[in-house]
């Protein structure tokens, strides 16, 4: 699969997970499942965290959350990954920082820390038990385009992204993606919105996690999501 253009850019993900708070003085949230629609065993239990969320009080620019990032790792202990966003919490919509690839989850504390000290202050830390909370993270991609609209994830080559003409509300999109899942035979795979920042515009996309994702795959189901999504836009 040969790329016909490689791109370097920024974009949104819209998805949904379930969360459930971590023990600590600030509210810390975990992805329990990152992707619940693929079902592999390829994903191993890990005692790291996957996918954890720092729920912020302070109102930061993603600029802003960037620009202090970048001042984090100057003095953490170890590499992460990090991006701004927003989470739904007590029927909310509050702002986060997303943190993934952190060791262990004893380096919390010391990178919740560090944030401290460039002035963001997080919100109180609280029980809260697993619920579905919908998402939506600012990214930094790397794609290769394997063909007119459609990209694979160097970084994470189990993702391919598709072009689709319209944006979706989520519940339109869960929508079409139950009924289609239900009407195709290999429906082992998760789903997400997103969109991409391009020279002559906003593009919105449909991302596709799945450890054997191809271009066959991102074309089959393209046209499987353009057939539903013109039927819920007659």
């Amino acid at each position: 699969m040969q790329p016909k253009h490689i791109i370097e850019t920024i974009g949104t993900i819209k998805k949904k997970e379930t969360v459930v708070s971590i023990h600590h003085d600030d509210l810390v949230l975990e992805s329990l499942y990152p992707f619940p629609g693929y079902h592999g065993t390829t994903i191993p239990d890990q005692t790291n965290p996957k996918s954890i969320f720092l729920m912020m009080k302070s109102k930061e620019t993603d600029e802003e959350v960037i620009r202090k990032t970048v001042r984090v790792r100057e003095k953490f202990s170890s590499k992460f990954d990090a991006s701004p966003g927003t989470i739904n919490v007590f029927n909310q919509i509050e702002p986060c920082i997303r943190i993934k690839d952190i060791d262990n989850y004893a380096m919390i504390p010391e990178l919740i820390s560090l944030y401290k000290e460039q002035g963001i202050i997080f919100m109180k830390g609280r029980n809260i038990n697993p619920y579905e909370g919908l998402m939506r993270i600012k990214k930094f991609f790397i794609l290769d385009e394997v063909d007119d609209g459609i990209y694979m994830d160097r970084a994470t080559p189990e993702m391919g992204y598709f072009e689709v003409p319209v944006k979706l509300d989520w519940d339109v999109f869960e929508k079409i993606t139950m009924d289609l899942k239900h009407n195709i035979e290999n429906n082992n795979f998760d789903v997400a919105l997103g969109t991409f920042y391009r020279k002559n515009g906003l593009k919105d996309v449909i991302r596709i996690y799945d450890t054997n994702v191809c271009l066959g795959e991102c074309l089959f189901l393209r046209d499987k999501y353009l057939t539903e999504i013109k039927k819920h836009l007659k």
